[in-house]
């Protein structure tokens, strides 16, 4: 089965590419574009959400993730060790460095890859002559249960909002936008008492894994992908919370 990563760098596409490797499903290719600035995705959320919003956003990154980041080492450490998720860098001849996911080249290169199947990690939206230049289905992990929870950090919110039964993932297919498409299958876990905002993504890609597994073998051998699963409405996209909202959910217990 020919699978592309289609990417950008960092920890979780490692973490991905090796699971994989480990699967008996090596991508044929792994396409990594450069991760937006945080000056340019703050710039770009101002136009959608205004500056006040964003600058609480900016004051959450500067003052509260450094120290969520030293607090969760551990338990960043242990999570992968219990899933065997191994965080390898990936060996620069595996990687093939793109401009951007929707560069006329990239969709080029994706015609010429002619893959079954092209796995998303951590990219900018997919634009739809990028998804049709694929010419196969297109699959993504999003850490939320439902589309009540679109955009970043659907577990975090989903607890901050009261709603811990819809923390999990879910393995979807895109068809356009942000984490829109055909639900193929839901997983659901709970946090423990020492996870953070900053361990919850590792938790639930950790448990959605097995589950993008299953439906790549199970799409290699049948040639068809699983039946949707049934999802209500289309959601509200989230961002990271700002300083206020962070304060606001430790008092709810969420951290």
């Amino acid at each position: 089965m020919k699978v592309v990563v289609l990417a950008s760098g960092g920890t979780p596409t490692n973490i991905l590419v090796n699971y994989l490797d480990d699967a008996g499903i090596p991508p044929v290719a792994v396409l990594i574009e450069p991760s937006q600035s945080r000056r340019a995705l703050l710039r770009g959320r101002a136009r959608r959400l205004g500056r006040r919003a964003v600058f609480g956003q900016a004051l959450f990154m500067a003052l509260v993730l450094p120290v969520l980041r030293r607090r969760g080492a551990s338990r960043l450490s242990y999570l992968r060790k219990v899933h065997r998720l191994r965080a390898d860098p990936l060996v620069p001849n595996r990687v093939t460095s793109i401009r951007t996911v929707n560069a006329p080249e990239t969709r080029e290169l994706l015609k010429k890859l002619a893959p079954d199947a092209v796995v998303l990690s951590g990219t900018r939206i997919v634009k739809p002559d990028t998804l049709l230049a694929a010419g196969a289905p297109v699959l993504n992990i999003h850490a939320g249960i439902t589309p009540q929870f679109r955009g970043v950090h659907g577990g975090y919110w989903a607890l901050w909002s009261g709603q811990p039964q819809d923390f999990g993932a879910t393995v979807h297919v895109v068809d356009h936008g942000v984490d829109t498409g055909a639900v193929l299958q839901h997983v659901r876990t709970a946090p423990e008492s020492d996870d953070s905002f900053v361990t919850y993504p590792l938790l639930q890609l950790a448990e959605a894994l097995p589950v993008l597994v299953d439906t790549l073998t199970t799409f290699d051998r049948v040639g068809t992908l699983p039946e949707p699963v049934p999802t209500e409405g289309p959601g509200q996209q989230w961002y990271h919370p700002t300083l206020g909202q962070y304060l606001a959910g430790i008092r709810r217990g969420v951290r």
